[in-house]
């Protein structure tokens, strides 16, 4: 996956490209902004993807989206990655994940109720966090066993995302990168330590979505990238190489254990195996 991220940004990214973009003659930040906000469907999705064709255009059009929705929402709190799956991203036309930004008041705690219509078009989905220990180790990490030393918890985490676009509108890989890659919500469980975690038994784990005790998804930790650390390592490339600061106790959300479900009222229960010596959960309640 490593050399999948700097094939695509050593292309996109390159000197000069972003003169070629949209990023500051078009207007995207302002009104998905206003969208997001109001909890909408962006209704100018249609000309936005014709207009955001590449990744460094969606990139620059999502520092400024980003900038923008803090100053509702918060400060950066971590970093997602999404489009994990090679479906996903053969549908997007991409080759590789898609990254997200995290902001503080993104999150919240396991157990909390949430409206449905505080979003456009909800998406809920088995996730997993790792909490930063040590920003520099982790920015300079290549394998599996610097990564995990370079975090201190896994967390049971359940991603609410956001569609955003109205029905029958394409989301295109560029555009979901201007889009800060769906974030909308997360619930937050509690902290499993790695401390005494191995490389391989963490690549034994597995994780199970339920809707009012209706399995929705299972999957194991494989399903995040090949490997959760591949994912830490994924997310860290990224951050670094679009320049992004990276902080000890930020989390990075690192892709879904399963398909995603469309937000329906109930509880929602996360339960997870094999990050710690005992099963651990995450809850919340979608009304």
């Amino acid at each position: 996956m490593r050399w999948v991220l700097g094939a695509i940004l050593a292309t996109t990214f390159a000197g000069g490209a972003l003169a070629q973009t949209s990023c500051g003659q078009f207007d995207f930040s302002t009104p998905y902004a206003n969208a997001f906000l109001s909890g909408v469907p962006y209704a100018g999705a249609p000309d936005a993807a014709e207009t955001i064709t590449t990744m460094a255009d969606g990139a620059c059009h999502q520092d400024t989206l980003v900038a923008r929705l803090s100053e509702a929402l918060g400060p950066v709190a971590g970093y997602k990655a999404a489009a994990t799956s090679a479906g996903a991203q053969k549908q997007l036309g991409l080759d590789g994940p898609v990254l997200g930004v995290l902001l503080d008041g993104m999150l919240r705690e396991s157990g909390a109720t949430i409206a449905i219509d505080e979003g456009a078009r909800m998406i809920f989905e088995l996730d997993l966090l790792a909490r930063v220990a040590d920003p520099e180790a982790l920015l300079a990490a290549t394998n599996r066993v610097e990564a995990l030393a370079a975090i201190d918890a896994f967390i049971p985490f359940i991603e609410l995302g956001d569609l955003m676009v109205p029905k029958g509108a394409a989301i295109t890989g560029p555009l979901l990168q201007a889009m800060n890659a769906g974030a909308r919500l997360g619930v937050v469980g509690a902290p499993l330590p790695t401390a005494g975690t191995t490389v391989e038994g963490t690549s034994a784990a597995s994780g199970t979505l339920s809707l009012d005790g209706r399995v929705v998804a299972e999957a194991p930790a494989a399903a995040l990238l090949g490997h959760p650390l591949d994912a830490v390592l994924w997310i860290a490339d990224a951050v670094k190489t679009r320049g992004m600061t990276l902080e000890a106790g930020q989390v990075l959300s690192l892709g879904s254990m399963g398909r995603f479900q469309m937000a329906a009222p109930g509880e929602i229960v996360g339960e997870y195996k094999g990050f710690g010596q005992t099963p651990a959960t995450v809850t919340l309640t979608l009304e």
